[in-house]
């Protein structure tokens, strides 16, 4: 059995109608079941978890500043496992409106996706887009959380590790 820190995982929005004044999520017009079957989802994985001595980890995917989702995330604090993986590339393509959810959990941040975010697509080499990369790095530094660089090919992963050997010491 590989020996596995963090199960990180995802808050699903659900499908949504767009009506001619808003966007509807069904998953908010039903929240009180959403909330219930989330739960009782996140017992069942808490405990696993738990007996195996691992991290949960609910990673932003630019649905943080959904109202009904932070009031998701309230309800899941209540675990003692429950913790956020930061990706700053979500919290860029959602203008950053993100960050202030994550941080009011600052202390339950135990994960980081680093990547940037150009305006147009996420998941860019870093220090090729608008994030703050090394605000992000001392961010992950001085709260002991683990960074992964989130890039999709290869090339984009030897660019990222040589600017970053670039601007810190490594």
């Amino acid at each position: 059995m590989a020996d596995i820190k963090i199960v990180n995982m995802h808050i699903n929005n659900g499908i949504h109608c767009t009506l001619p004044y808003k966007r509807q999520w069904i998953n908010e017009t039903y929240e009180l079941e959403f909330r219930k079957l989330l739960f009782e989802s996140y017992s069942e994985l808490n405990n696993l978890a738990n007996s195996l001595g691992v991290i949960l980890c609910i990673e932003n995917t630019s649905n943080f500043h959904i109202p009904f989702i932070q009031r998701a995330l309230e309800m899941l604090s209540s675990f003692d496992n429950f913790n956020l993986t930061w990706d700053v590339g979500h919290d860029a393509k959602a203008n950053f409106n993100e960050k202030p959810v994550l941080l009011r959990f600052k202390d339950r941040i135990k994960h980081m996706h680093l990547h940037d975010f150009n305006n147009n697509s996420d998941h860019q080499p870093l220090y090729t887009g608008i994030i703050p990369i090394d605000d992000r790095l001392s961010f992950a530094k001085a709260n002991n959380i683990s960074v992964v660089i989130e890039v999709k090919t290869s090339e984009a992963l030897k660019e990222s590790v040589n600017k970053l050997r670039a601007f810190i010491q490594i």
